[in-house]
C-alpha cells in the first residue's frame, strides 16, 4: 500500500518505550466508496442501452431474424459493450482494492514483519531493522489538512513505512522514535531517492 494513501493509521504515535509495536493502516474509505457508487451508477446508465437491446431481441422474433441475417451487427453491439466493460472494468476494480486494503506493521526482536491485505488476499514480508536506511520527516498536505508523518525509509521504496502520524511532530518526538529503532534521521528527499528494486 502506498503511503500517500494512507488515511488513518491506529495508533498513529505508538508507545516507543514498548517491547514490541503493532500498528494498523488503512486507506481513506469514505471517498473511494463514494466514487465506488458514483462509477457503478455510471456504469448501470452507461450499459443499460446494451440491456434493452437484448431484451428486445429476446421478445421480438423479427429482431432474432434480424441478427442471422446481419450478423455484423450483433458483432458491432458485442463490441461496444466488451468497451464499456473494459473501460468501467478496471477502475471499478481498482476502487473496490483499495476499499478492501489494509496494513498490519509489527516491530519486535529487531524485525519488521509487514501484512497488507486486499480482497480477501494477503501478502507477508519481513526485514531487520539493520537493512532499513534510516528514519524521515515528511510534511503532507491535503484538501483534509496538513500531517507529520514519520517514514522508516527502505533502499526499496516499496519497503518503506510509515510509522508515526501527527498533527505536529516534534523534535523529540523523532529522536525518541530513532533511538527506538537505532537509526538516524534523514532528510525528507531521501523517500524520493530510494528506488524500486526489480522484482
Amino acid at each position: 500500500m502506498r503511503i500517500a494513501a494512507i488515511d488513518r493509521m491506529t495508533p498513529s504515535m505508538p508507545d516507543w518505550t514498548a517491547a514490541s509495536i503493532r500498528i494498523e493502516q488503512v486507506p481513506a474509505r469514505r471517498t473511494t466508496g463514494f466514487l465506488l457508487a458514483a462509477l457503478i451508477a455510471l456504469a448501470a446508465i452507461l450499459l443499460s442501452p446494451f440491456y434493452l437491446i437484448a431484451t428486445a431481441a429476446l421478445a421480438d422474433q423479427g429482431a432474432r431474424e434480424a441478427v442471422t441475417i446481419r450478423p455484423l451487427a450483433l458483432v458491432q453491439i458485442m463490441a461496444g459493450l466488451a468497451f464499456w466493460i473494459v473501460l468501467l472494468g478496471f477502475p471499478i476494480y481498482r476502487l473496490i482494492d483499495t476499499l478492501t486494503r489494509s496494513r498490519t506493521i509489527e516491530i519486535a526482536a529487531g524485525r519488521v514483519t509487514v501484512t497488507d491485505r486486499a480482497f480477501g488476499g494477503t501478502k507477508v514480508w519481513t526485514d531487520p531493522l539493520t537493512n532499513f536506511l534510516g528514519l524521515a520527516p515528511y510534511l503532507r498536505a491535503s484538501l483534509s489538512g496538513v500531517r507529520h508523518e514519520l517514514i522508516l525509509i527502505h533502499p526499496d521504496r516499496r519497503h518503506s513505512l510509515l510509522v508515526a502520524m501527527a498533527p505536529r511532530l516534534l523534535q523529540s518526538d523523532v529522536d525518541q522514535i530513532a533511538a527506538f529503532f537505532q537509526l538516524h534521521e534523514l532528510a525528507p528527499q531521501t523517500l524520493r531517492r530510494s528506488t524500486p528494486v526489480a522484482a
